[in-house]
């Protein structure tokens, strides 16, 4: 029997799945050769103009992990 609650599902369910293979569908395309211009590149970009020094891109700085912790709170100081 399907009440609302099974076909809420059903359609939760249908929606993750359609998300999941429209970003495996572009992750693969990522692969491809050749881009939507036509033209080859292999590197991050793909602007097409690896080699050339002139209009490279800015360099990306290296991402910075900083660990976060509680400190330990101090004993209690004893007042006179």
């Amino acid at each position: 029997m399907l009440d609302w609650q099974t076909i809420a599902v059903a359609l939760i369910v249908l929606a993750a799945l359609l998300y999941t293979a429209r970003r495996a569908l572009a992750r693969l395309r990522s692969f491809s050769t050749s881009g939507r211009g036509g033209s080859a590149s292999s590197c991050a970009t793909g602007c097409g103009k690896c080699g050339d020094d002139e209009d490279a891109p800015a360099a990306r700085p290296a991402n910075t992990f900083v660990q976060i912790s509680s400190e330990r709170s101090r004993a209690p100081t004893k007042r006179a």
